[in-house]
Order: C-alpha cells, then sequence, then structure tokens
C-alpha cells in the first residue's frame, strides 16, 4: 500500500500561475512541531513507519559524545534521495535533520532540512510551489526550497500531500487520528527516533527515541493502545527491568531511562532502506546489561516480517510478535551460547544478528 495524495482542491493554487502570491505557501509560517507532527499527511495508508535524526543535536553535543558515535550516524538519506540532497548542498553540515516516512515497512518519503541551492538540481523545472522548485525524475518527484529538501517516490505519498501538511498545515495526520497525534506529542525533543503506527483515529503503535543532553542522555518508549487495557501488557512486559521507569496515561504507556551521555551507543533498530526492500527485516535489539545473567531483547519495528524468532544452541527461546514486546533470556552463571535474531514471514527467515554472550 502507498499513501495517497490529498484531494487537489486544497492545492490547486500550486500550479495556478495566476494565483495571489500572498496565498501561495511559504516557510515563513513556522510552528513547534515536529517533523512528524507537522509533515506527515492523512491521507493514504494506514500503516506508517518513521524515523527521524536531528544532526543538530549530534553537532551540539559531539563534545561529549562518543568518537564511533559521531562517525556511525548517517548524516544524508540513502538511496534516490542521498543523491538528490547532495546535489543541493555544499557539504555535509548544511543537512539539519532527515526524517523518512512510509507504509508497510517502506520509508519512502523523506524531508530533510538545512541549508540548500534549489538551481543546483540537474534536472528540469516543472513548478514552482511557493518557496520551493518542484521537479520530476525518474519516478521521483521533489520540492526544493533554501531551507528544506522533499522527495517523493512513486510508491510514497503525493508530493503535493505533503506540501499542504508540512506547509499550509492542512490535512495532517496529527488533526486526523487522535491517536497518533497522542504518539508524537510525547515524543518530544528526540535527537533519534524510531516507530511505526498502524490505524485511523483508534490505531495503535510505538516510538523509540533518545534525547541528549550535556551530562544524561534519555531513552524513551512510548506505545499508544486503541484501548486502556494495552497498557496492562506494557507494564508487564517492562516489569523485570528496574532500570526503567514506567508509567501509563490512558492508552499510552511511557517507559524511559537516562544514562551518562558520554555511555550513549548509537543503533538503528531498522536501518535505512530504499523505496524497495530485497530482504526481509525488523527493529530488534539486544541488551545484555539490564538483568544479570540475561539477555533483554526489544522488539521496535515490524519492518517486512510476521514475527521475529530468537535462538540460541537449544532452539527457539523466544517469540516476538507485537510491536513494544520485550521478553528475557535467562542464562546459569559460567554459561556461554550465540544469540541468532531472525525475521519470519511465510516460512521464509532472514538473519537479522548474530551476537555472542558469557555469563
Amino acid at each position: 500500500m502507498s499513501l495517497t495524495a490529498l484531494s487537489a482542491g486544497c492545492l490547486a493554487r500550486f500550479s495556478d500561475d495566476e494565483a495571489d502570491d500572498s496565498e501561495e505557501p511559504n516557510e515563513s509560517d513556522r510552528s513547534d512541531l515536529s517533523p512528524l507532527e507537522r509533515w506527515v499527511p492523512a491521507s493514504g495508508s494506514s500503516e506508517l513507519l518513521f524515523h527521524y535524526r536531528d544532526l543538530t543535536a549530534v553537532r551540539q553535543y559531539e563534545d561529549v559524545l562518543r568518537a564511533d558515535v559521531i562517525e556511525s550516524v548517517p548524516v544524508l538519506p540513502d538511496g534516490e534521495s542521498r543523491e538528490f540532497v547532495e546535489q543541493v548542498t555544499d557539504g555535509e553540515p548544511a543537512v539539519d535533520s532527515v526524517c523518512r516516512f512510509g507504509s508497510e515497512g517502506v520509508a519512502g518519503n523523506v524531508v530533510v532540512s538545512g541549508s540548500f541551492d534549489p538551481h543546483a538540481v540537474d534536472a528540469d523545472l516543472e513548478s514552482a510551489a511557493g518557496d520551493f522548485d518542484v521537479f520530476e525524475r525518474d519516478d521521483v518527484s521533489v520540492a526544493v526550497s533554501g531551507e528544506t529538501v522533499v522527495v517523493s517516490p512513486a510508491d510514497g505519498a503525493d508530493l503535493e500531500a505533503i506540501l499542504a501538511a508540512g506547509v499550509e498545515g492542512t490535512g495532517r495526520r496529527i488533526d486526523s487520528h487522535g491517536n497518533f497525534a497522542q504518539l508524537t506529542e510525547r515524543v518530544g525533543d528526540s535527537a533519534f527516533l524510531w516507530g511505526e503506527y498502524e490505524g485511523s483515529d483508534d490505531g495503535s503503535g510505538a516510538a523509540f527515541s533518545w534525547a541528549f543532553g550535556a551530562e544524561t542522555t534519555t531513552y524513551s518508549t512510548v506505545a499508544v493502545y486503541t484501548d486502556a487495557d494495552g497498557t496492562d501488557e506494557f507494564e508487564e512486559s517492562l516489569a523485570d527491568q528496574p532500570d526503567l521507569m514506567v508509567e501509563t496515561d490512558g492508552n499510552v504507556g511511557i517507559a524511559t531511562k537516562t544514562i551518562p551521555t558520554g555511555e550513549y551507543e548509537y543503533q538503528d533498530p531498522f536501518a535505512e532502506r530504499g523505496s524497495q526492500p530485497t530482504e526481509l527485516y525488523a527493529g530488534v535489539s539486544l541488551d545484555t546489561n539490564r538483568k544479570p545473567n540475561a539477555v533483554v531483547v526489544m522488539y521496535h519495528s515490524s519492518g517486512t516480517a510476521d514475527r521475529v524468532e530468537v535462538r540460541d544452541e537449544s532452539g527457539v527461546r523466544v517469540e516476538l510478535t507485537e510491536v513494544g514486546q520485550a521478553e528475557t533470556i535467562e542464562y546459569e552463571s559460567g554459561t556461554s551460547a550465540t544469540i541468532t535474531v531472525v525475521a519470519v514471514r511465510d516460512g521464509e527467515e532472514n538473519v537479522l544478528m548474530t551476537e555472542p554472550v558469557s555469563f
């Protein structure tokens, strides 16, 4: 499934050469909304995968973050989006943030903020939309202004729908999907964010984020459910993790923990993919530090998998079927094992990671 366009009527003036300039969209209409709240349109598939990275936050705290973290964080989007962004920047520091979203595990739409030169695109100008120049090339639509690049592939959300949400402030998903709004508003100012949402006004989803500080960094897990009963499972799944502070608010569960910023390690739960994934993947993390003689497995996103199996030499130890699910595998002291995480769908399998552990 793909996100489809909003009604063309709200953006009729985008292609109307006679429209009054004062009515055209521009980027002077600022808001305090996060990129997800601002740019994701309401139209299209009910299933949404998203991730975001704030590169200004990384630069702000580069003196306290580990060197390998600075080196590991991708500065540019991947695939065709990377090529377009490279064309309109003089260097990587021109990119301030990257927000990507799409459906069915395909995060095809990209919104990049920074400082750009629209005249550097090696494609014919199709039209103008307020501050944006619009280009079409190889089934990809691109809108470029001095501050933002929006890339919409053929299987993604319609470019006009994204611009309507981000610039006009109309047709936003947060305004029509109440639970999505609940999820995004609780994420806060995050340096890194990954998550997914499925459904309409009463849908469900989860987001996982990191927010940097000069001395400490906060990890958050936020899950929204179709009704308040879902938070019972949220609390139960995290009950054996004493380093997490868990609270609920109606149909929303929130878990947080704080670590020294210098100890933060960068991990992408579902490493950025192009618009056509070639293999099964899902977002999973392993943690051997939360509980003695145990491995804690967290299911961050389903990606293209139906479920995830965690195996060792004794066979399948746990199955993960619900986003936000956390399971603990316990071992005796002196034990060594090799943990293998496998994405599974319709009889197909793909090994996501293999990690030796010793206790």
